[in-house]
C-alpha cells in the first residue's frame, strides 16, 4: 500500500494544530465538495482524498500513530487476521453494536468453540447465543 502524505493532501505543516487542520479541511471540502463540481472526476476524487486526511489527522489518536509510524500507522498492534474481521463487522455489523463491544468481551476466557458458534452459530440451523 502506497503511503499518503496526508499534511501534504491537505497542505499543511507537520506542526499544525486541530483548529488549523479543521479550517484547513473545511475550506478544502468545500472547494472539490462533489455538488459544487459535478461531473468533475479529478475533484471527486481531490475530495476523497481529502476526507481520508482529515479521518485521520483529525483525530488526535489516528494522528499520533500516523506521526510515529508514518506508512505503518493503521496496522501497528493489529494481526491481519484481526484487522480482517474487524473490517468485516463494521461493514456488514450486527445492529449497531461495534465489533469491539460484541467481539472483545465474548472471546475473553472462552474456548475456541465460543469462537466458532460466535461467528457461525446461525449456519447450519445452529444458533448464536
Amino acid at each position: 500500500m502506497e503511503f499518503k502524505d496526508y499534511y501534504q493532501i491537505l497542505g499543511l505543516n507537520r506542526n499544525a494544530d486541530e483548529k488549523e487542520i479543521k479550517k484547513t479541511y473545511r475550506r478544502l471540502a468545500r472547494k472539490y465538495h462533489p455538488d459544487l463540481n459535478p461531473g468533475n472526476k479529478e475533484a471527486e476524487k481531490r475530495f476523497k482524498e481529502i476526507n481520508e486526511a482529515y479521518e485521520v489527522l483529525g483525530d488526535p489518536e489516528k494522528r499520533k500513530r500516523y506521526d510515529e509510524l508514518g506508512s505503518a500507522w493503521n496496522s501497528y498492534g493489529q494481526t491481519d487476521t484481526e484487522q480482517f474481521w474487524k473490517d468485516y463487522y463494521n461493514k456488514y455489523g450486527a445492529g449497531g453494536t461495534s465489533y469491539q463491544q460484541t467481539y472483545s468481551s465474548n472471546f475473553e476466557g472462552g474456548d475456541f468453540s465460543d469462537f466458532f458458534r460466535t461467528f457461525f452459530g446461525d449456519l447450519f440451523g445452529g444458533s448464536n447465543t
